[in-house]
């Protein structure tokens, strides 16, 4: 049978008064009252939750709980539904654990229960460890690709701001452009004698027969000759045509053009 609770009430009661009406005894009984009144205010299942979190992994007999509280099934069948206590079979006794120190219990009693906890921690902490240097290599990569897209924007308007500097614009007179001391009309016209003079019967004139003739009576480096031929050709597309081929020539779009002729 359950004790009744009015006895210990009646004495957190008196010990109450003692206080206000004497003032001698200490700030402390009112802690010791209220901690009085929250026991026995508490229900069954409260009471046997906080027992069987007291005794921590070694857990606790059902029986020990059933002589301190009596009937207790009920709330137990309870507090197992919730998921607040676990009941486990040990030396043939029924031990109660609460769910904070239930895993650390199976530890400390089951060895395959060790083992297997053991061998999931190690996999669980393989994989984070996987996953941060995953996430590591992902940034460094997406860095690594952010600066290739930067050298290649800047290479292509490096390359944008030279070819600017190497091919005026074509609405630009011809007469108005000059290499050197020589302006481009002069070459134009040493040029047209040169293809004049060297015509073949298929049209086509080799670049490097005419180069020597052009630089000797020009004064001009054969550098200087290739450079004029592209400015011409290139302005003048409606009355030059370049072809791929010969030993040496004007660059088109990554290719050799060595051979000429009037259109």
């Amino acid at each position: 049978m359950r004790k009744s609770r009015w006895p210990v009430l009646f004495l957190s009661t008196i010990i109450l008064c003692i206080y206000f009406f004497t003032k001698i005894a200490s700030y402390r009984y009112i802690g010791i009252y209220i901690r009085i009144w929250s026991f026995y205010l508490m229900s069954v299942e409260e009471k046997l939750v906080n027992r069987i979190l007291s005794v921590g992994s070694a857990g606790i007999k059902k029986t020990d709980l059933r002589r301190e509280f009596g009937d207790i099934d009920t709330q137990l069948e309870n507090l197992i539904s919730k998921g607040e206590i676990f009941v486990d079979k040990r030396a043939n006794a029924y031990f109660c654990f609460h769910k904070s120190h239930y895993i650390q219990s199976l530890l400390n009693s089951d060895p395959r229960f060790k083992l297997t906890y053991e061998m999931i921690k190690s996999v669980d902490e393989s994989v984070s460890s996987s996953s941060k240097d995953l996430v590591h290599s992902v940034e460094t990569l997406a860095n690594n690709i952010s600066n290739l897209a930067s050298v290649v924007l800047e290479m292509k308007n490096d390359r944008q701001s030279w070819l600017a500097q190497q091919i005026p614009a074509r609405d630009v007179s011809i007469t108005g452009i000059q290499m050197g001391t020589m302006t481009v009309q002069d070459f134009k016209e040493e040029f047209d004698v040169a293809l004049a003079n060297s015509g073949s019967s298929i049209g086509w004139i080799e670049l490097a027969n005419i180069r020597d003739r052009i630089c000797d009576s020009c004064n001009i480096s054969s550098d200087e000759f290739y450079r004029f031929v592209g400015e011409l050709t290139s302005t003048h597309q409606d009355k030059y045509e370049l072809s791929t081929g010969g030993r040496e020539g004007v660059m088109v779009r990554g290719l050799l053009h060595g051979f000429v002729r009037c259109i």
